[in-house]
C-alpha cells in the first residue's frame, strides 16, 4: 500500500545519501506536506514526491513496480526522474518515454569562494533563453525554493546556472545557460567550475550523453546512469 507523508517523522526512511532522496528532502524543506500541489508518498521504505503531476522516486529492495506503476498512472503523472534499476523496472510497465541520463559528479580541485548569488528572474533572463520551459511555474517554484534556503542561482551576466539543493553533502546543479553571443568562449563551463570548486561535499550534474564531454572537461566524471521518464 502507498500512503501519503503528513508528517517529517515519515521521512525517516528516507535514505540520507542519493540523488533521488535529496531531491525529495529538498522539495519538502521547500514545500512541507500542507500544499495540494506539491506531495509526498511512502511504499514501505521506497519514497516518491510530486510537484503538480512530476514525480521523483527513491526505491528501496522490495518495491512493487506493477503498484508503483497503477499509483502513477492514477495521480496523473507527467513526467518522472528515477534510478536506472527503478526505471528499468517501471519500462515495460508504464506508458512514458524513457530517457536514460548520466549523473556526473566534480572531481577537480576544491578552491575559491562561491560568486555572488542572483535573483531567479535575473537567471531566468539567461536560462529562459536556452530551456524551453514556461516562466511562471518555473519562476514560483525557483523562487520558492530561494526563499526557503533551498536552492540559490548564479549568473556573471553571460552565463546562469542553478543550485537545485544542497543537503546532507550532495549538492545538484542544474540547468546551466549561456546567452547565444557567449557560446563557445568558455564563459558557461568557468562558471561551473567556479561554483562546483566553492560548493561542499560532493557536487552533481545530470545530464544526457551529448553533454557529457562539456561536463568532464569541468572537471566531472560519469558516476551513474538515471532515467527521465515522460508520459505519453
Amino acid at each position: 500500500m502507498i500512503e501519503r507523508i503528513y508528517s517529517p517523522e515519515q521521512l525517516e526512511l528516507l535514505p540520507q545519501s542519493g540523488t533521488e532522496a535529496q531531491k525529495i528532502r529538498a522539495l519538502f524543506n521547500a514545500y512541507g506536506c500542507g500544499y495540494d500541489f506539491c506531495r509526498f508518498f511512502r511504499h514501505g521504505g521506497t519514497y516518491l514526491a510530486a510537484l503538480d503531476g512530476s514525480f521523483v522516486i527513491a526505491e528501496q529492495p522490495g518495491a512493487d513496480a506493477e503498484e508503483i506503476t497503477e499509483f502513477l498512472r492514477m495521480h496523473g503523472f507527467t513526467d518522472m526522474f528515477c534510478s536506472e534499476k527503478m526505471g528499468e523496472l517501471l519500462r515495460p510497465l508504464l506508458p512514458a518515454e524513457f530517457t536514460q541520463v548520466q549523473l556526473m559528479v566534480y572531481d577537480g580541485a576544491k578552491q575559491g569562494e562561491l560568486p555572488q548569488e542572483c535573483s531567479p528572474s535575473e537567471a531566468w533572463s539567461i536560462i529562459g533563453s536556452r530551456f524551453d520551459i514556461p516562466f511562471e511555474p518555473w519562476y514560483l517554484d525557483m523562487s520558492h525554493r530561494v526563499r526557503h534556503g533551498v536552492a540559490r542561482c548564479f549568473s556573471d551576466g553571460r552565463a546562469a546556472l542553478v543550485v537545485q539543493h544542497d543537503i546532507n553533502g550532495e549538492a545538484l546543479i542544474s540547468q546551466v545557460s549561456v546567452l547565444r553571443e557567449f557560446e563557445r568562449q568558455g564563459i558557461a563551463g568557468a562558471l561551473v567550475r567556479q561554483v562546483s570548486a566553492a560548493l561542499p561535499g560532493e557536487v552533481q550534474i545530470v545530464c544526457e550523453e551529448p553533454l557529457c564531454g562539456f561536463y568532464e572537461k569541468c572537471g566531472y566524471f560519469r558516476k551513474s546512469k538515471k532515467y527521465v521518464a515522460a508520459a505519453r
